[in-house]
């Protein structure tokens, strides 16, 4: 979501104002998003926006020289890193100093990690290879809103040798031509990785480069703009709403970005579109307003300044923002945004000039070298606190270390990864599937927590064999048909093919999942529903939720000192005090033949602040927000076993 303002033109005469108050529209929705203003919860599409931008804007850019044969690849890089890397290393700078004091270190040190990425331009590729069952909170990571710059960045880095070439083709083929398959390209790879990998198509660049290829066609179109007063104004409401209706109409249930990112890339092409010569009575006092323009200007350091702030402020007080709240953060980000713009940006970059008002006296080439020298001083610092696991030595009295909370992340799979599995059904030394009662247990990323309850509770039994899906999580397009259940991805399809073989022979099916009640589990009972038709006397077990904290659970135990933090009822934001009053319940329970409460075991009175957040050896119940620790898992389901010995006993006997 990077508000890039790429120059407008190679000179001031081609300037247009218009860009800057798309800009404005685009770096407010993602403020009122962050903030969490509840009507802007599709604010995230101002991403769109800035791509189509810097498509439109980078390419008439690079055209142009390319045309008169003047263009330099070292010109152009020197230029944009004058534009963007001052601001980002004084942002990554001074929220390194801010996380210092205020981050714990199991928390500093992916945050040293993302700062690298983000002044080595691949912070989306972190974020999205750390996406995941232990993903920390979007909230909690200070420098996340950079991943859209890396995609920004690598545009630059691709686009211009493409451009280049494309321009030598052109007599062979036509510009518009191959512009316009590049862009359709994209989008076909878009859709298709969407399908696949929904996390991949959202944060890497090949599949956002149909953004910034339909913003390129619009400046290789300049004959398309209407002429007329209305036809303007009409293709400028039909833009306006098409973004604007993404920003009220979305929101994180949304499935993004596939098809619905096309609105608001195309509205953006309206925009542009309508503006071609001049916006009309409709689009100009709202793009073209001394207003708009300003923010517009401004858009890029609001963008790096907001979300530091944003995000610290909660991590330290809390994730919900109050009204109050919200006022005061956007106060804040006022201030940055005035400091980091006045005080680094246009220091070293106004448009239309090499340098700050000109007067420069260091050479393009040695302003990069000093520029690259204290971007790389910065990551060496960012290392060391990588190096020194988050410099624990700033809080030597923590009850969790780093190492502990990581080893305890990774135990929680340990049985898993040991254990019987559909991805490996075949393996004989873990699956045996002669034993007399068959466990297959189903879920999303919940399915380990309930995997290790039904191995605590009833693992030595050798007369079972228990079994893990492998997570429902990776499993896109989930479709039923008569040979089986379909995915699109090639490692899920190979499970369900295992499940397909084995389905007639399960005697107990374990739904195990987060929120088991609620209305997006739907896929689950259909799978269930499908695994008890071919074993009518298999035995359904649905796993009951436990609690969901705001913030995770080892911050509040190294913040209060006590696992006790874990049940307050002022950091839980889901509890299953009375089941009943979620979405699926009944069709859930419908088809359980056992439910298992795992409130009713382990809470009194099902009041969240009397249940057990801890082992019986003081391991704390979660190493996140919801994902319950081993040794908790463990003892939960040898206490339940105590009381209900014939859990796994198949449902005819």
């Amino acid at each position: 979501m990077t508000p890039v303002p790429a120059d407008a033109a190679a000179t001031s005469a081609k300037y247009r104002p218009d860009i800057d108050g798309m800009r404005a529209v685009a770096v407010i929705a993602v403020l009122l998003f962050h903030l969490e203003l509840t009507r802007f919860q599709g604010g995230y599409v101002g991403v769109d926006v800035f791509y189509v931008i810097s498509g439109f804007l980078i390419t008439a850019l690079i055209l142009e020289k390319a045309l008169e044969g003047t263009f330099r690849f070292a010109a152009f890089y020197q230029r944009r890193i004058r534009r963007l890397v001052p601001p980002l290393i004084a942002t990554v700078a001074v929220t390194a100093i801010a996380a210092s004091v205020i981050l714990l270190p199991d928390d500093m040190g992916p945050f040293a990690g993302s700062a690298i990425a983000a002044l080595g331009s691949f912070s989306n590729i972190v974020f999205f290879t750390e996406s995941g069952y232990w993903d920390t909170a979007a909230e909690l990571k200070p420098l996340l809103h950079t991943w859209s710059l890396g995609v920004e960045e690598q545009f630059y880095l691709i686009w211009p040798a493409l451009v280049v070439g494309l321009v030598a083709l052109r007599r062979r083929v036509p510009l518009v031509v191959s512009v316009a398959a590049v862009t359709v390209i994209g989008l076909v790879a878009a859709l298709w990785m969407h399908a696949i990998d929904p996390v991949a198509a959202f944060y890497l660049f090949p599949f956002r480069i149909f953004q910034f290829g339909v913003g390129a066609l619009v400046g290789l179109l300049p004959s398309i703009g209407p002429r007329s007063a209305r036809g303007k104004d009409l293709v400028f409401l039909v833009g306006i709403l098409m973004v604007v209706g993404a920003v009220v109409l979305y929101d994180a249930a949304t499935s993004f970005p596939g098809l619905a990112a096309l609105p608001p890339t195309l509205g953006t092409v309206l925009l542009m579109v309508a503006g071609t010569r001049g916006q009309g009575r409709l689009g100009r006092p709202l793009l073209e307003s001394s207003g708009a323009v300003w923010i517009g200007r401004v858009s890029y350091s609001m963008y790096l300044a907001h979300w530091p702030i944003i995000t610290l402020y909660r991590y330290r007080t809390g994730l919900a923002l109050t009204a109050p709240e919200q006022l005061a953060l956007a106060a804040l980000t006022l201030l940055g945004t005035l400091a980091l713009h006045h005080g680094v940006e246009r220091r070293f970059y106004r448009r239309g000039a090499a340098a700050a008002g000109g007067r420069t006296t260091v050479s393009p080439a040695h302003f990069t070298l000093r520029t690259v020298a204290v971007s790389a001083g910065v990551a060496a610092v960012m290392a060391l606190v990588v190096v020194g696991d988050g410099w624990a030595w700033r809080f030597p009295n923590l009850l969790l270390s780093p190492e502990a909370i990581r080893t305890g992340m990774d135990d929680r799979f340990e049985l898993i990864r040991d254990g019987c599995s559909l991805r490996a059904i075949d393996n004989r030394q873990r699956c045996h599937l002669e034993r007399p009662v068959q466990v297959l247990v189903l879920g999303n990323s919940h399915e380990p927590d309930g995997f290790n309850f039904i191995a605590g509770g009833f693992g030595a039994d050798p007369d079972v064999n228990l079994m893990s899906f492998g997570t429902t999580n990776d499993c896109p397009g989930l479709v039923v048909s008569d040979a089986g259940w379909r995915s699109d991805n090639a490692n899920c399809q190979r499970r369900l093919d295992s499940l397909f073989a084995i389905a007639q022979d399960l005697d107990v099916v374990v739904y195990a999942a987060n929120r088991p009640y609620a209305a997006d589990k739907g896929k689950f009972l259909e799978l269930v529903a499908w695994i008890t038709e071919r074993a009518p006397a298999a035995r359904v077990v649905t796993l009951g939720g436990y609690i969901n904290l705001a913030t995770p659970c080892p911050r509040l135990v190294n913040m209060t000192g006590s696992t006790g933090a874990c049940a307050d009822p002022g950091n839980v934001e889901y509890f299953e005090d009375d089941p009943s009053r979620f979405g699926l319940y009944d069709e859930v329970l419908a088809m359980t033949d056992v439910y298992v409460d795992r409130v009713a075991l382990l809470c009194t009175d099902r009041k969240v602040e009397t249940c057990a957040t801890e082992s019986s050896g003081g391991v704390p119940m979660s190493f996140d927000q919801h994902h319950l620790s081993l040794e908790f898992s463990l003892e939960a389901g040898q206490r339940y076993a105590a009381g209900h010995p014939d859990l796994l006993q198949p449902s005819g006997t």
